[in-house]
């Protein structure tokens, strides 16, 4: 009976945690939500104005859609953009009717024309294509209407407003994406070096087609990781709740930096090796005697990059990865005494690549050690 009675309580504790980290790591479901809630109040609204405004209550759901953000900055700037631009658009069709002839062909080509130029002013952001959009709503639905440009615009800012004040009583926070797109990075960086390592980890070098085969697209990992960082910083602005995970923010602000470094590293040390190391070369940098101790101190500096989220990562692999890196530099000096005037300066430049990539990691997980 004790069992019995413990258990969906238990269940009741646990539930909510599940649902929040549910919430937190799918921001697309919070903005849907949040885009519903502000839409429906903005037609209850819209819908208990006199005419000539509640004639039109279909505006307002599109002015709280538009306010609708994953960012509270974005929502008032967004906002007053799609405002300005449907004024604008309002204003040119306003204008293409005093002086065409209603409807006519040669009216919305002129309002259409005249709004696509305008599409163009930055101010205007991403909500600039409204402006051809506004000017043949009011063209054709308000009849080039004066009164329609303040129906119009006054029903989707006042949609905007509410849909400014959901974002700010329930503010996005735009951490677990973020979170997401650097471990994306990190973990192609690693399985990047995991393929140069094993290619170098053999007798014979590769030959082109092989190498083609190892190489990871990372450049669109790392836009995607830029961005995503660049939308949560940008949602503490204005945001209650970023107090709170400020700590949080500045450090995945620092490993973004640090793995994009790391990242133009290792392609650089990736695009030098498969077209310096390939088996249709007469003389390659490394050869037998380097290609070895080359692939294990990458294989360690792999290991750094796996772990490096400073939880799991522990002294004795930055150790062997420094102890990788030094033999590895010893075999490079041995070479170059051996054969002063050998091609080494492919097996130097990439022990110093390795060397900065180690620099860069450790020094992202700095902050927290040190505190």
């Amino acid at each position: 009976m004790a069992q019995t009675g413990t258990t969906p309580r238990a269940e009741l504790v646990r539930r909510p945690g599940r649902l929040l980290r549910a919430w937190i790591r799918h921001p697309q479901v919070a903005l849907a939500v949040r885009g519903a809630l502000a839409a429906s109040i903005a037609w209850y609204v819209a819908g208990l104005l006199p005419d000539p405004a509640g004639d039109y209550p279909y505006y307002a759901p599109l002015g709280a859609v538009v306010a609708t953000t994953f960012t509270l900055a974005g929502s008032v700037r967004e906002s007053f953009q799609s405002v300005a631009a449907i004024a604008l658009g309002g204003v040119i069709a306003y204008v293409g009717d005093l002086v065409g002839v209603e409807q006519s062909p040669v009216t919305v080509a002129v309002v259409v024309a005249l709004g696509v130029l305008v599409t163009g002013w930055r101010l205007l952001g991403s909500m600039s294509s409204w402006v051809p959009t506004a000017a043949l709503f009011t063209l054709v639905i308000g009849g080039g209407e004066a009164f329609f440009i303040g129906v119009y615009a006054g029903l989707v800012l006042l949609g905007a407003a509410i849909g400014i004040a959901i974002n700010g009583i329930f503010p996005p926070l735009l951490l677990a994406p973020a979170q997401r797109a650097v471990e994306v990075v990190r973990l192609e960086l690693a399985d990047q070096l995991s393929d140069v390592a094993e290619a170098l980890d053999r007798d014979e070098p590769l030959d082109a087609e092989d190498w083609d085969r190892r190489l990871h697209e990372i450049s669109p990992k790392r836009w995607r990781m830029r961005n995503a960082v660049q939308e949560a910083d940008d949602a503490r602005r204005g945001n209650r709740r970023a107090r709170r995970y400020a700590n949080q923010l500045d450090d995945l602000d620092r490993q973004a930096r640090a793995l994009d470094r790391v990242a133009m590293l290792v392609v650089d040390l990736t695009d030098v090796l498969s077209a310096e190391e390939r088996a249709d070369r007469d003389e390659v940098p490394l050869g037998p005697t380097l290609r070895r101790p080359a692939a294990e101190a990458l294989r360690r500096l792999e290991d750094v990059v796996r772990h490096v989220d400073r939880a799991s990562i522990g002294d004795d692999t930055v150790l062997a990865t420094r102890e990788a890196l030094a033999d590895y530099a010893t075999a490079v000096d041995r070479a170059r005494t051996d054969a002063p005037g050998g091609g080494t300066m492919v097996a130097g430049s990439l022990a110093v690549t390795i060397r900065r990539c180690l620099d860069e990691l450790l020094a992202m997980r700095a902050p927290v050690d040190a505190a």
